[in-house]
């Protein structure tokens, strides 16, 4: 059965938008109906088709299941957008169905993407989630300065320039602390500039090895939520 995103109003309704209710009229589910839907929060909803309007759905909450997340850490990517908004999109479907708690995207000294399309990006995660059966959508933070970022927690960073890394496979020999928050920043295709390196390494964060080859932006990204949620 289809899984609907949805809205909860209170403990007994919920609601569709516009999209949602596309798909449900292309499903032909009737009035009276029962269908499956999440909130990307960790529930999911049995609930009866109350009212089918032109570009909503009103629902009845019949029952639910909350479902803990697969993680006992937070996972956070912090990437900078590439020039072919198509690799963002696809990462962000990839990373969603991987599982992990919120994307921010950056703008960095060598950015050559300034802009991204926020509702596209959250239409794109909304059925990522739908396909893979996840129950937590990550946040997610549109673009912001990488210099007014500032983060607690495990502080992870990668970068192509020459100097000492700690290799991404081999840096999970010990079981995380429960509740411990990873932050990944991934860089533009320019790569870090030397002065954000620099800072980086001011402030305390571990530059990481994702392997000999030279990763793609996109790649670079995928490949560390794979790993982390993989080895950890």
């Amino acid at each position: 059965m289809s899984a609907f995103f949805c809205q909860i109003e209170d403990a007994l309704k919920a609601r569709l938008n516009d999209e949602e209710t596309r798909h449900l009229k292309v499903l032909r589910i009737k009035e009276g109906e029962t269908i499956q839907c999440l909130d990307g929060k960790g529930t999911f909803y049995d609930c009866v088709v109350e009212k089918i309007g032109k570009d909503y759905t009103e629902l009845s909450i019949t029952g639910s299941v909350q479902i803990s997340g697969l993680r006992n850490f937070r996972l956070h990517l912090y990437v900078a957008p590439t020039k072919n908004a198509d690799r963002m999109e696809w990462l962000l479907e990839k990373a969603v169905e991987v599982g992990l708690d919120s994307i921010t995207f950056i703008e960095t000294e060598h950015s050559e993407k300034h802009r991204v399309n926020m509702s596209r990006m959250e239409r794109i995660a909304i059925s990522a989630l739908k396909q893979s059966g996840q129950s937590h959508l990550p946040t997610l933070n549109d673009l912001k300065k990488l210099s007014e970022i500032e983060v607690s927690g495990l502080k992870l960073f990668a970068h192509c320039a020459v100097g000492p890394k700690e290799k991404l496979s081999k840096l999970f020999s010990e079981p995380i602390a429960k509740g411990t928050d990873i932050h990944v920043f991934i860089g533009p295709e320019g790569d870090f500039s030397k002065n954000e390196i620099e800072t980086f390494g001011k402030k305390q964060f571990t530059a990481i090895s994702l392997g000999d080859a030279r990763l793609r932006t996109e790649t670079a990204a995928l490949y560390s939520v794979v790993v982390i949620n993989a080895l950890a």
